[in-house]
């Protein structure tokens, strides 16, 4: 009988998976650190997608497409800890949840493998499911954005509303007493009951991984065009709520909910986001050059408010978008105010990049482009199979 059913759930899943259209190396370790808007770094554990680039918060953002088969393949290499990838949202076996008593634990230096068809086109997350409230305060999240399958990357969903731009905005917050070695490194070998504090008072609210000051740089400004559709994406992976409050001249629309469009939108300067959730809202710009989005967190227990930033967003002239509008959004922030480009996957091939007069001024296999010391301009980057444009304002 045992047999039987053995064979049976093969058959099923060799059917289900026998085709893989998308593969995807996340790497798990717990030697990060992060430079917080007071100036002090604080210790991190996270995600990555190769050993040798610095781990950041959130962690990469996966981007597949509605009905692909997919496989994560999440490598552990965090010293000892066990960790998981829990898939925040999206409609998978439990097998593939990443909830660690109803699925697997990966152990240091080993693979674990994920695999599930893409559900509804939305906005989901992945974080580790192993003593959660530790390891997520920690940094192990990112965003998954399942994109529609009817070939236009600029809808919601299919048939559902097109736009000109996304922004992801990832909220979380970092209490640095949770970030200490006798709360990070507990010992999971040996029984010892694992140190969570007892109070939670955190001093950073971050933004993308930034926060205060770090906000106020318009180095980090998210930069957009003039008479534009924006598509925010809004997440909050925090212990504590979140209110984005939009200026009334962006016609702000909340049109979808967790992965789901609304069944009417709902129209709202303010978006609320609680942990775990994730909204889409429709914004609209003008010709004013900045746009200043109010983001304040809250305690859930009094409702009183902990913090409040503003998150910036520039509006440039048009024009950008026809210098870049052919790329693959592979290269991000794009246009970046301070010249720093990062890929959003691991480059394996050298690629060389060339400006506006036609000039090579740059060679490297680098995941992360310094453009810094160079000229405000356009700069193409070509390599193996890909041609991409970028600017630095």
């Amino acid at each position: 009988m045992m047999k039987t059913t053995l064979i049976l759930l093969l058959v099923a899943f060799q059917s289900a998976y026998c085709q893989i259209d998308y593969t995807k190396l996340i790497i798990g370790r717990n030697n990060g650190t992060h430079l917080l808007d007071n100036g002090d770094n604080t210790r991190i554990f996270g995600f990555a997608e190769t050993l040798s680039e610095e781990i950041k918060l959130p962690g990469p953002t996966i981007f597949i497409n509605e009905g692909d088969s997919v496989l994560i393949d999440f490598w552990n290499v965090s010293q000892g800890a066990p960790h998981t990838i829990h898939l925040h949202g999206l409609d998978v076996d439990q097998q593939n949840d990443g909830v660690t008593h109803l699925s697997f634990e990966v152990d240091h230096q080993e693979h674990g493998f994920y695999r599930f068809k893409a559900p509804h086109p939305g906005t989901y997350l992945y974080h580790c499911h192993v003593v959660s409230t530790i390891h997520v305060q920690a940094g192990m999240y990112g965003v998954i954005i399942v994109r529609p399958n009817d070939g236009n990357e600029f809808v919601t969903w299919s048939g559902g509303e097109t736009y000109d731009r996304e922004l992801i905005w990832s909220a979380s917050e970092i209490d640095t007493t949770w970030h200490r070695d006798n709360v990070l490194l507990h010992d999971y070998q040996n029984g010892n009951p694992i140190l969570i504090p007892n109070t939670y008072k955190p001093q950073f609210f971050l933004n993308n991984g930034k926060s205060g000051s770090q906000l106020n740089d318009p180095v980090n400004y998210y930069v957009v065009e003039e008479n534009e559709k924006i598509f925010m994406r809004l997440v909050n992976i925090g212990y504590q709520g979140v209110r984005y409050i939009f200026p009334s001249q962006v016609n702000s629309r909340i049109i979808s909910s967790d992965g789901r469009p609304l069944p009417q939108e709902v129209i709202n300067d303010t978006v609320v986001v609680l942990p775990g959730e994730r909204y889409g809202a429709m914004i609209e710009t003008s010709t004013e050059q900045f746009i200043e989005v109010v983001m304040e967190h809250f305690d859930l227990n009094t409702q009183t408010t902990t913090s409040s930033q503003n998150v910036t967003i520039r509006v440039s002239p048009v024009g950008i978008s026809e210098l870049i509008k052919n790329n693959s959004s592979s290269i991000y922030p794009n246009p970046s105010l301070n010249g720093l480009f990062y890929f959003s996957e691991a480059i394996n091939d050298e690629y060389v990049i060339i400006n506006s007069i036609g000039k090579q001024i740059m060679k490297s296999n680098k995941k992360f482009i310094d453009l810094s010391d160079h000229l405000k301009g356009v700069y193409t980057i070509v390599g193996q199979g890909f041609r991409e444009k970028v600017v630095k304002l």
